[in-house]
């Protein structure tokens, strides 16, 4: 049986962890300037309304999703606790994120401080938030 209090209480501490990295990772980016050698016409310029948009997307499939599967599947995943979410972030990581990325950096010339910053910064928002699902789940 799935408990909606459960995955209440997984959504809204990861909603709250992918908000605080989020905004972090937007600071930390316009102080590096990973996006400085990015053609003007290529960045989209930053402001409320993209910070947003992309908190919304990234809350989708970094929280949303894997809290409703995780809930849905907890009894049949045979891992728990953190290495559950541990293991889970590496595999989505590897699976959909670095193939993604590596493909983008063949076909465009972006430059390798933006792209391992991007990498970087999926990687903590991934296994911190599958962290935190898999902790709470295994209370």
């Amino acid at each position: 049986m799935v408990s909606w209090k459960l995955l209440v209480y997984c959504v809204l501490a990861g909603g709250v962890w992918l908000l605080a990295l989020s905004l972090l990772f937007d600071y930390l980016g316009r102080r590096l300037r990973v996006t400085e050698s990015i053609p003007p016409e290529l960045v989209e310029a930053g402001g409320i309304g993209l910070t947003l948009a992309n908190f919304i997307t990234e809350f989708i499939f970094f929280v949303a999703i894997p809290t409703l599967a995780y809930g849905f599947f907890s009894y049949l995943i045979p891992l728990a606790g953190i290495r559950a979410g541990m293991a889970a972030a590496l595999l989505a990581f590897g699976l959909g994120a670095v193939p993604a990325v590596l493909t983008i950096s063949l076909r465009l010339k972006l430059p390798a401080p933006y792209l391992l910053f991007l990498l970087l910064m999926v990687l903590i928002k991934l296994a911190g938030t599958l962290a935190i699902i898999a902790y709470l789940y295994n209370l």
